[in-house]
Protein backbone atom coordinates (compact mmCIF):
# COMPACT_ATOMS: atom_id res chain seq x y z
CA UNK A 1 0.00 0.00 0.00
CA UNK A 2 3.01 1.62 0.80
CA UNK A 3 4.72 1.45 -2.41
CA UNK A 4 1.25 2.31 -4.18
CA UNK A 5 0.94 5.48 -2.59
CA UNK A 6 5.12 6.71 -3.39
CA UNK A 7 4.45 5.58 -6.86
CA UNK A 8 1.02 7.41 -7.43
CA UNK A 9 2.85 10.52 -6.15
CA UNK A 10 5.71 9.92 -8.32
CA UNK A 11 3.41 9.82 -11.43
CA UNK A 12 0.90 13.09 -10.60
CA UNK A 13 4.61 14.77 -10.39
CA UNK A 14 5.85 13.38 -13.57
CA UNK A 15 2.21 13.95 -15.45
CA UNK A 16 2.02 17.60 -14.10
CA UNK A 17 5.47 18.45 -15.37
CA UNK A 18 4.80 17.10 -18.92
CA UNK A 19 1.52 18.48 -19.30
CA UNK A 20 2.76 22.05 -18.59
CA UNK A 21 0.33 22.79 -15.81
CA UNK A 22 1.57 26.07 -14.71
CA UNK A 23 3.32 25.77 -11.00
CA UNK A 24 2.84 29.55 -10.07
CA UNK A 25 6.26 30.60 -11.46
CA UNK A 26 5.45 34.09 -12.35
CA UNK A 27 8.48 34.27 -14.65
CA UNK A 28 7.46 31.22 -16.59
CA UNK A 29 4.01 32.77 -17.20
CA UNK A 30 5.73 35.91 -18.45
CA UNK A 31 7.63 34.68 -20.69
CA UNK A 32 4.90 32.53 -22.16
CA UNK A 33 2.50 35.05 -22.71
CA UNK A 34 3.92 38.53 -22.38
CA UNK A 35 3.60 41.14 -19.99
CA UNK A 36 0.67 41.40 -17.34
CA UNK A 37 -0.25 44.90 -18.29
CA UNK A 38 -0.39 46.11 -22.10
CA UNK A 39 1.95 49.38 -20.88
CA UNK A 40 4.81 46.98 -19.93
CA UNK A 41 4.98 46.91 -24.24
CA UNK A 42 5.87 50.16 -24.53
CA UNK A 43 9.60 50.92 -24.83
CA UNK A 44 11.92 52.80 -26.12
CA UNK A 45 15.07 50.85 -25.41
CA UNK A 46 16.57 48.03 -26.69
CA UNK A 47 16.18 44.96 -23.99
CA UNK A 48 18.28 42.71 -25.73
CA UNK A 49 21.50 45.26 -25.34
CA UNK A 50 22.20 44.99 -21.47
CA UNK A 51 24.58 47.89 -21.45
CA UNK A 52 21.15 50.17 -22.97
CA UNK A 53 20.46 53.07 -20.61
CA UNK A 54 17.00 52.45 -19.47
CA UNK A 55 16.01 56.30 -18.16
CA UNK A 56 14.40 57.17 -21.22
CA UNK A 57 11.60 54.66 -20.57
CA UNK A 58 11.38 55.32 -16.82
CA UNK A 59 8.61 57.63 -15.56
CA UNK A 60 9.63 61.30 -13.80
CA UNK A 61 7.78 62.96 -11.28
CA UNK A 62 8.46 65.40 -8.31
CA UNK A 63 6.81 66.88 -5.18
CA UNK A 64 6.76 70.17 -3.66
CA UNK A 65 4.90 72.85 -1.60
CA UNK A 66 5.31 76.54 -2.55
CA UNK A 67 6.94 76.74 1.07
CA UNK A 68 9.43 74.48 0.82
CA UNK A 69 12.81 76.36 1.72
CA UNK A 70 14.92 74.75 -0.71
CA UNK A 71 13.20 75.83 -3.79
CA UNK A 72 14.65 77.63 -6.86
CA UNK A 73 12.72 80.35 -7.16
CA UNK A 74 14.46 82.22 -10.00
CA UNK A 75 13.44 78.94 -12.58
CA UNK A 76 11.44 79.29 -15.11
CA UNK A 77 9.67 77.73 -18.20
CA UNK A 78 12.82 77.90 -19.72
CA UNK A 79 15.06 76.05 -17.26
CA UNK A 80 13.21 72.93 -17.59
CA UNK A 81 13.32 72.12 -21.21
CA UNK A 82 16.45 70.39 -22.41
CA UNK A 83 16.39 72.24 -26.02
CA UNK A 84 19.82 69.82 -27.29
CA UNK A 85 17.65 66.84 -26.82
CA UNK A 86 14.93 68.74 -28.43
CA UNK A 87 16.66 69.59 -31.03
CA UNK A 88 18.80 66.50 -31.63
CA UNK A 89 15.11 64.78 -31.81
CA UNK A 90 13.64 66.49 -33.96
CA UNK A 91 16.33 66.79 -36.64
CA UNK A 92 16.46 62.64 -36.09
CA UNK A 93 12.64 62.54 -36.94
CA UNK A 94 13.17 64.64 -39.92
CA UNK A 95 15.34 62.35 -41.51
CA UNK A 96 13.58 59.58 -41.31
CA UNK A 97 10.62 60.85 -43.53
CA UNK A 98 11.08 60.44 -47.07
CA UNK A 99 10.63 64.23 -47.73
CA UNK A 100 13.87 65.17 -45.91
CA UNK A 101 17.39 64.68 -47.01
CA UNK A 102 19.15 66.50 -44.59
CA UNK A 103 18.26 68.80 -41.67
CA UNK A 104 19.33 71.29 -39.29
CA UNK A 105 16.91 72.52 -36.03
CA UNK A 106 17.77 75.51 -33.93
CA UNK A 107 16.18 75.72 -30.55
CA UNK A 108 15.80 78.89 -28.69
CA UNK A 109 13.71 80.19 -25.61
CA UNK A 110 10.65 80.99 -28.81
CA UNK A 111 11.98 80.16 -31.57
CA UNK A 112 12.09 76.64 -32.83
CA UNK A 113 14.02 77.03 -36.33
CA UNK A 114 14.30 74.30 -39.05
CA UNK A 115 16.22 74.50 -42.54
CA UNK A 116 16.23 71.07 -44.50
CA UNK A 117 17.34 69.71 -47.60
CA UNK A 118 13.96 68.47 -49.30
CA UNK A 119 14.31 64.95 -51.18
CA UNK A 120 12.00 66.23 -53.99
CA UNK A 121 12.55 70.49 -54.57
CA UNK A 122 9.18 69.92 -56.36
CA UNK A 123 7.00 68.34 -53.16
CA UNK A 124 5.14 71.70 -52.40
CA UNK A 125 3.37 69.69 -49.20
CA UNK A 126 7.50 68.97 -48.03
CA UNK A 127 7.51 72.47 -45.90
CA UNK A 128 4.17 72.00 -44.20
CA UNK A 129 4.61 68.45 -43.26
CA UNK A 130 8.41 69.92 -41.64
CA UNK A 131 6.82 72.50 -40.03
CA UNK A 132 3.50 70.57 -38.66
CA UNK A 133 5.63 67.63 -37.36
CA UNK A 134 8.47 70.29 -35.64
CA UNK A 135 5.30 71.85 -33.88
CA UNK A 136 4.34 68.78 -32.61
CA UNK A 137 7.63 68.15 -30.40
CA UNK A 138 7.96 71.99 -29.22
CA UNK A 139 5.90 73.50 -26.41
CA UNK A 140 2.82 75.28 -27.70
CA UNK A 141 4.34 78.68 -27.18
CA UNK A 142 6.84 78.03 -29.35
CA UNK A 143 6.94 79.56 -33.01
CA UNK A 144 8.30 77.33 -35.66
CA UNK A 145 9.59 79.09 -38.52
CA UNK A 146 10.89 76.32 -41.11
CA UNK A 147 12.63 76.79 -44.94
CA UNK A 148 13.43 74.65 -47.91
CA UNK A 149 16.57 75.94 -48.43
CA UNK A 150 19.43 74.05 -47.47
CA UNK A 151 21.85 77.25 -47.34
CA UNK A 152 20.35 78.51 -44.19
CA UNK A 153 21.36 75.18 -42.41
CA UNK A 154 24.25 77.02 -41.76
CA UNK A 155 23.51 79.84 -40.97
CA UNK A 156 21.10 78.37 -37.82
CA UNK A 157 24.00 76.37 -36.86
CA UNK A 158 26.51 79.69 -36.48
CA UNK A 159 24.04 80.62 -33.15
CA UNK A 160 24.40 76.67 -31.82
CA UNK A 161 26.77 77.79 -28.92
CA UNK A 162 24.65 80.97 -27.87
CA UNK A 163 23.33 81.39 -23.91
CA UNK A 164 19.80 81.31 -24.22
CA UNK A 165 20.02 83.82 -21.70
CA UNK A 166 22.27 86.40 -23.06
CA UNK A 167 21.43 89.81 -25.61
CA UNK A 168 24.25 89.07 -27.37
CA UNK A 169 23.45 88.08 -30.96
CA UNK A 170 19.63 88.33 -30.25
CA UNK A 171 18.95 90.64 -33.48
CA UNK A 172 21.47 88.61 -35.90
CA UNK A 173 19.31 85.76 -34.86
CA UNK A 174 16.03 87.81 -35.44
CA UNK A 175 17.51 88.55 -38.97
CA UNK A 176 17.95 84.86 -39.49
CA UNK A 177 14.34 84.29 -38.50
CA UNK A 178 13.28 86.98 -40.77
CA UNK A 179 15.06 85.49 -43.66
CA UNK A 180 14.10 82.23 -43.38
CA UNK A 181 10.40 83.37 -43.84
CA UNK A 182 10.82 85.99 -46.04
CA UNK A 183 12.55 82.82 -48.29
CA UNK A 184 10.07 80.31 -47.66
CA UNK A 185 6.20 80.83 -47.09
CA UNK A 186 5.22 79.91 -43.87
CA UNK A 187 2.32 77.41 -43.97
CA UNK A 188 -0.43 77.45 -42.17
CA UNK A 189 -0.84 74.70 -39.65
CA UNK A 190 -3.68 74.29 -36.92
CA UNK A 191 -1.15 76.25 -34.26
CA UNK A 192 -1.95 79.81 -35.60
CA UNK A 193 -1.86 82.01 -32.42
CA UNK A 194 1.40 82.41 -31.06
CA UNK A 195 2.66 82.75 -35.00
CA UNK A 196 -0.05 85.34 -35.52
CA UNK A 197 1.95 87.33 -32.54
CA UNK A 198 5.33 87.31 -33.97
CA UNK A 199 4.03 88.10 -37.80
Amino acid sequence: MKKSFIFITMTIFVLQGCAGIPNGDNEDLSAEYGPEHPLDYVSDTDNTNPDSNTKGNNFGYSRNKANEPNLDDKMTMHDVIDRQRIANGISNLLVQSPEVAEAGVLITNEYALVAFRPNNEEDEDAVKHVKMMTESMVPYYYVTVVTDNPNMIEDIEAFKGMDARSGDGHTALEKTVEDMREMTKQPKTSKRRADNNHM
